[in-house]
């Protein structure tokens, strides 16, 4: 039996909600971090754009996030 397949049988045998909502955060989380490569290069300026923002301290409170946001859609 391969490692999966172990893991597919442990989880089957697992009851408690808690447990089964953390593994499932973990194996989301990995899923999230796997697809960060698939981003474009747009997408990854915009990320390292947004990083150097907030290094230099040019950042908006939630409401003001939230304001632009309502603004930018309508456009």
């Amino acid at each position: 039996m391969n490692v999966k397949e172990r893991i597919k049988q442990r989880v089957n045998d697992i009851n408690d909600p808690r447990l089964l909502d953390e593994l499932l955060k973990a194996v989301e989380l990995e899923y999230e971090i796997e697809q960060i490569d698939q981003l474009t290069d747009i997408e990854k300026n915009a990320i390292d754009e947004g990083i150097s923002d907030a290094e230099l301290g040019n950042l908006h409170s939630n409401s003001e996030a939230r304001e632009l946001v309502k603004e930018w859609l309508k456009k």
